[in-house]
């Protein structure tokens, strides 16, 4: 049999497709990812002073009587 080439009408130029998209993706979550992991590890901005002073002022309220005691284990 012989080899038959069929040829679109018209002879126009091919469509360009976007074959180098996935590409960019790759790039734009691997920058991504560094700017996380910049924040995370790097406590970001380089403003890294050590411990930090935090002070509160916790007021706990006190029950105003103690708590009941539990009854006591009756035996047969």
């Amino acid at each position: 049999m012989a080899d038959v080439q069929v040829n679109a009408p018209g002879g126009g130029t091919p469509v360009s497709s976007g074959g180098g998209s996935s590409a960019a993706w790759a790039i734009v979550v691997i920058v991504l990812l560094a700017i996380v992991a910049w924040f995370v590890f790097g406590r970001g901005m380089g403003r890294n002073t050590g411990g930090r002073d935090i002070n509160i002022n916790a007021k706990v309220e006190t029950p105003a009587a103690p708590a009941p005691a539990a009854p006591a284990a009756k035996t047969p």
